[in-house]
């Protein structure tokens, strides 16, 4: 039986699986995230799921997305030597933001946007592959989860030293909730922030509840989510500018926009998306098909898109 194996893997989770050459998936696993920022667990993480899924099995090819390849070379070098060790048949290490754009679009030109630690968009227009975005949380990932977790820290702050006017009261409100969130007083609110094992996970971990108090109609956060927004749209904005493009289509992935709000005001400003055509993982699986010279047909992505529902 001819299979082929697929990994996407961003800051925060991962999820690999195998399927047949037909796009049946007849094996997942889900775990952590592979961030290399992270420090060297990532290749433990990876052990596990080889150790999981491919036992004595052979494929016609392996496609990886993983989190910050192509973007600091020793980094992607490594990336490369640990997967070859694990995977010696034919097989392409991609970074991750690629991997969701084949999903989306299988195959056709359009601009992919995500969300979900970091922030990237990937946009392919006839054969041509332009990136944008994803400097790193440092200076960049702006309208990310881990971006929009900083700012609530931030906001919180100045709410809680008085430096932030807060004459109806939302404010307070809106840091009481970032406080409950990391499960800390005030007083101990720095010490929490410098001493996560994983701060990028843990500071993105806190949009989700922005989003929560945004939907529950507190300003402070909707204008935050607002700001994500501004900052996210012009990812499509600028890959439509660079592509000479300004209808390009546009698809979103990663956990930022699962908030329905989020997503509203983003297409407010950059127009209705594209809904994927299949999830990341389905985009690791179709570029392995096409890596391995399978065919691809509608019936492969109808079956492929239907077995990672049931997974």
């Amino acid at each position: 039986m001819t299979l082929i194996f697929g990994l996407d893997s961003g800051g925060s989770k991962t999820i690999a699986a195998v399927a047949t050459a037909d796009g049946a998936v007849i094996d997942v696993w889900r775990g952590p995230g592979l961030d290399p920022m992270a420090g060297e667990g990532w290749t433990a993480v990876l052990a596990t799921a080889v150790d999981a899924l491919c036992g004595n099995r052979s494929f016609a090819s392996s496609v990886l997305g993983l989190s910050c390849h192509g973007e600091i070379d020793a980094v992607s070098a490594h990336q490369r030597a640990v997967v070859a060790a694990h995977f010696p048949g034919p097989h392409l290490v991609l970074n991750d933001v690629e991997v969701a754009c084949d999903a989306a679009f299988a195959g056709r030109d359009g601009v992919l946007l995500l969300a979900g630690t970091g922030s990237m968009a990937w946009a392919k227009v006839a054969g041509r592959s332009v990136r944008f975005g994803g400097w790193g949380e440092a200076f960049g990932d702006e309208g990310s989860a881990f971006w929009i977790g900083r700012e609530a820290l931030s906001l919180a702050s100045r709410v809680l030293d008085g430096r932030l006017d807060d004459p109806s009261g939302e404010g307070r409100r809106f840091a009481d909730g970032v406080l409950a969130a990391c499960g800390v007083s005030a007083d101990d609110l720095i010490e929490w922030a410098f001493n996560r094992g994983n701060r990028r996970a843990d500071y993105a971990a806190l949009a989700q509840t922005v989003s929560a108090m945004g939907e529950q109609g507190n300003d402070v956060a909707a204008a935050l989510l607002d700001a994500s927004a501004d900052r996210l749209a012009e990812h499509v904005f600028a890959a439509r500018r660079a592509l000479g493009a300004p209808d390009l289509d546009w698809s979103y992935a990663g956990g930022v926009f699962r908030s329905a709000g989020l997503l509203a005001a983003t297409a407010n400003r950059a127009g209705e998306p594209v809904r994927p055509r299949l999830p990341p993982i389905g985009g690791a699986l179709w570029r392995a098909a096409e890596h391995a010279g399978l065919p691809i047909t509608n019936s492969f992505l109808e079956t492929l898109a239907a077995s990672l529902e049931d997974h």
